[in-house]
């Protein structure tokens, strides 16, 4: 495929696997693909030899739509397509008059909407949700899809056939009102680490895949632009993602590596996505107080706010980030939460109990294989000028794990809080 139809495969592949898969049903997902790869197929034959067509995505949507009718022709006797069109389907009257409608801006859109929920399904398992997101939603390759999240073909592939063996238990539909907060948690879930993959990546070689941060925006904007569906923590997740993306040049320096935040050009932050992201997240908060809030993305997006607001790393605020990393325990009961509330405290120079926080983590034993208590720990003392139990620390963490760029970063921090 040539570079440029990989882009329009990319921009357009999802929306017509959407409506492929509506009309053709879930139980047909492997027909909806090979449809919709002979209809690229068709596009890169007919681009080369005469060259890309005005309006490409309008061309692909014709030829899709086109293929698709030659397909329901020829499988009509042995294929059972989806139960509330099949009788439409099946007769001539009626068979281009509903692939007309199906393709049409309004189906496109709500059906490409209900792929987000089906995806993201609920039952099934996250490391399972991502493959299938970049593949069905973002239109990413196979070997794209390995090389993303550093894992090998065959091991990519066998769970997108796995995945997509469950999904053909479930109806491609918007969750009815039972079911849609469970459901809405599923997609949030699946989005924040898909984002969250792109801002940590997992390859080395490549500290930030931008593309996985930009997709994640994308499907997340589908459900803010239906107002039915968003809720306060879609305009939170919103509001976070603009605050990380505002930094996000800054994170790198000239040669790869990672900046620390106390080191990052606050000038170089996107202030327009700052901006942003203070919008969206006083949306979410429109009639709610602080101490009514118990929700991750709210108080994430809270917390990231406050580091966008300081104008210097000296400014940041961090008595009103240790109370947020405080409540965010509160509610996710998560680790990372305490270790970072321990940082916050170190910088409020509280060190007993920045360090107490740490040991209560290594006490709860969930973290008791990972680098990161120790890791803390180096930071801490080194913070408070304790040379001899930071870099005990800083061993320690390095023969626990972390990538070669994490250790970098904690050594040149633990050496330079100790200069300081």
């Amino acid at each position: 495929m040539s570079k440029r139809l990989e882009e329009i495969y990319r921009q357009e592949s999802s929306k017509i696997l959407a409506a492929l898969i509506r009309i053709f049903g879930v139980e047909n997902v492997d027909l909806a693909e090979d449809t919709l790869h002979e209809a690229f197929g068709k596009a890169l034959t007919h681009w080369q030899e005469n060259g890309e067509p005005e309006n490409p995505g309008a061309w692909l949507m014709l030829t899709a739509k086109n293929h698709a009718i030659d397909v329901i022709r020829k499988h009509r006797h042995n294929v059972e397509f989806a139960d509330d069109i099949a009788v439409l389907l099946d007769s001539e009257w009626t068979l281009s008059t509903t692939l007309d409608g199906a393709f049409s801006e309004q189906a496109l859109q709500e059906d490409m909407l209900n792929m987000i929920f089906w995806c993201c399904h609920p039952n099934i398992k996250i490391d399972n949700q991502l493959p299938i997101i970049l593949k069905a939603l973002c239109g990413f390759s196979l070997p794209a899809i390995s090389n993303a999240l550093f894992l090998p073909e065959e091991t990519v592939k066998k769970r997108l056939q796995r995945t997509k063996q469950q999904l053909k238990q479930y109806p491609l539909k918007r969750p009815d009102e039972a079911h849609m907060a469970e459901s809405l948690s599923s997609v949030h879930l699946a989005l924040y680490l898909l984002f969250n993959e792109g801002l940590y990546c997992s390859d080395e070689k490549k500290l930030i895949n931008i593309d996985f941060c930009k997709e994640a925006m994308s499907l997340l904007a589908r459900l803010i632009a239906a107002p039915q569906v968003a809720s306060r923590e879609t305009l939170a997740l919103y509001a976070l993602m603009h605050f990380h993306m505002a930094r996000l040049e800054s994170r790198v320096d000239k040669d790869g590596l990672p900046v620390p935040l106390d080191l990052q050009n606050r000038e170089c932050w996107d202030r327009t996505q700052i901006q942003q992201g203070l919008q969206w997240l006083a949306f979410a908060r429109t009639n709610v107080q602080d101490e009514d809030i118990r929700s991750r993305f709210m108080l994430e997006a809270m917390i990231a706010s406050e580091h966008c607001k300081a104008a210097l790393f000296d400014d940041t605020n961090w008595r009103e980030i240790e109370r947020l990393y405080d409540a965010l325990y509160e509610v996710t009961a998560s680790p990372v939460s305490l270790l970072n509330q321990a940082v916050a405290n170190a910088y409020l120079n509280d060190m007993t109990k920045a360090v107490a926080l740490v040991h209560e983590v290594n006490d709860e034993k969930r973290l008791s294989e990972s680098h990161l208590p120790d890791a803390t720990l180096a930071h801490i003392y080194a913070k408070c000028g304790d040379e001899t139990a930071a870099n005990a620390h800083a061993k320690a963490s390095m023969a626990k794990g972390g990538t070669q760029q994490e250790q970098q970063l904690m050594l040149s921090q633990i050496e330079r809080l100790l200069r300081g």
